[in-house]
């Protein structure tokens, strides 16, 4: 009864994370659309929405695994019997405490470039969109039309990066690598570039860019998971490279810095 129920979780939970990649790669060309008519509610109402797949899903993702938290534990995906696992054991600079102190290290980062680019940014002139050359926008995720703008957008936002660093890992680092693992027979480095690649997908309404920096995103959050053993390394670091966009939005290629400052 116990197997049947957590197949069911996770049955629904695949066929709703499909359901909503699609619908949000539909409906963020309306949602472009709206901010730039001026609709004031649009990115809260999107924010709203996103913040519903995520606890929805990760809650989800709990149920299939039986809310059994040593099911979250890298342990069980069996890496050390691995030729991934083991050349992580035999490389010194891969070692657990190597890459736990990486893990660390991008954390301490991010936060004092954070208060590096706060501290400079009364300082600086702001840079038009304009004057950012075509090819490097090329380059650049299409994901200008999350970046909030006022001070309760990016409250909201703050709420939505810390819910997607705990949620999406657990789904993509926790169920989803459970599932490739038990269920699809995938082994180390095809357990992580596959992983990987599902939750750059996730991402498709990014646009190309988007899939694969989210791809090479989801590929170090999966190693620091398997170095430490937890996913509490991979939460953090995913919540505070999405806070960066609440804290300094301005700091996006591409973002509507006048408006940031004007409404902030």
């Amino acid at each position: 009864m116990h197997s049947l129920f957590s197949a069911i979780a996770g049955t629904v939970l695949a066929g709703f994370v499909i359901w909503q990649v699609v619908k949000m790669h539909r409906d963020y060309p309306r949602l472009k659309q709206a901010v730039a008519q001026g609709d004031p509610e649009a990115r809260s109402h999107f924010y709203a929405r996103i913040l519903r797949f995520e606890w929805v899903s990760a809650l989800l993702a709990l149920a299939a695994l039986g809310f059994d938290r040593t099911k979250l534990m890298a342990a069980t995906l069996q890496m050390g019997d691995t030729a991934f696992g083991r050349w992580m054991s035999s490389q010194s600079i891969a070692s657990k405490p190597a890459i736990a102190g990486l893990g660390v290290g991008l954390v301490i980062g991010l936060v004092g470039l954070s208060v590096v680019r706060l501290r400079a940014r009364g300082r600086a002139p702001a840079v038009a969109p304009s004057e950012i050359k075509p090819w490097f926008r090329k380059l650049v995720p299409d994901f200008t039309a999350l970046i909030p703008t006022t001070v309760r957008e990016r409250l909201i936002f703050a709420a939505l990066a810390v819910s997607a660093g705990i949620c999406e890992e657990i789904v993509f680092r926790g169920w989803l690598l459970y599932v490739l693992h038990r269920l699809g027979g995938l082994n180390g480095t095809a357990l992580i570039l596959i992983g990987a690649a599902l939750f750059g997908l996730c991402h498709v309404y990014q646009g190309v860019t988007g899939v694969i920096g989210t791809t090479l995103a989801g590929v170090l959050l999966a190693a620091l998971y398997v170095a430490t053993g937890t996913l509490l390394v991979p939460m953090v670091l995913h919540s505070l490279i999405d806070l960066r966009v609440a804290i300094l939005p301005s700091s996006i290629p591409g973002a509507p810095r006048a408006q940031v400052r004007q409404e902030t």
